[in-house]
């Protein structure tokens, strides 16, 4: 007598348990994906993850921007409208002046530079014009400097002007036109000289000077 097919019954039973074997599969690797995305999200979209521990306002704090400086990392943390801010490095957190002057964070709030002294800008739009606090790392400590520097050409950027292998904060202004520097303490190092046109200050909008570009302020 010939092979005869197998009963109706122990067909369909083996297709049974070959779906369902293929369904745990495709469940675990659906909890391995969510797991993995979930973390990239939070590390590529600051702005969605909640930090515990730190009230911004009268709720927790989001992570709105980040950062390394010298190896360490840093963040800028607000409420869910971007105000109430907090610059965060390790355990030390510093109040953010420039959400309580009117500005709000987003995700270019934050911009850091590494040197001989590290130091950071939280920069907020005000209307058509740019406010930044100026943070600073000496010896291990992050303090604010109090002095809030506004540009109303909208840039404010950390660069090292003098060649001391530290940055100088450097603000662009349009009334007359030109580019103040000021040292980290926030005394102020020069100015360039005047133009006609924001554009004509070297590598606009990443202004880039040297100390030969400086004189008195007038």
């Amino acid at each position: 007598m010939g092979r005869g097919r197998a009963p109706r019954s122990v067909v369909v039973t083996a297709i049974l348990a070959a779906v369902v074997a293929l369904s745990a599969l495709v469940a675990v690797r659906l909890l391995r994906d969510d797991g993995t995305s979930a973390q990239t999200s939070v590390h590529d979209a600051g702005s969605s993850s909640v930090t515990s521990g730190v009230d911004c306002g009268e709720g927790p704090c989001q992570a709105v921007a980040r950062a390394t400086v010298g190896g360490d990392p840093v963040e800028l943390l607000a409420d869910s409208a971007g105000g109430n801010g907090r610059f965060q490095a390790g355990a030390s957190v510093l109040e953010v002046t420039v959400t309580a002057l009117g500005g709000r964070l987003d995700v270019n709030s934050l911009s850091c530079a590494s040197g001989a002294v590290s130091a950071c800008l939280v920069q907020a739009r005000q209307e058509s014009a740019t406010i930044a606090q100026l943070v600073v790392n000496r010896a291990g400590t992050w303090r604010s400097v109090d002095k809030p520097y506004y540009s109303s050409a909208g840039v404010i950027r950390l660069d090292d002007v003098s060649g001391d292998t530290a940055p100088e904060v450097v603000v662009v202004q349009t009334a007359p036109v030109l580019a103040r520097v000021f040292a980290l303490d926030g005394s102020a190092l020069g100015c360039t000289r005047r133009y006609t046109s924001v554009s004509q200050l070297r590598g606009w909008p990443e202004v880039q000077l040297n100390a030969g570009d400086l004189r008195a302020c007038a």
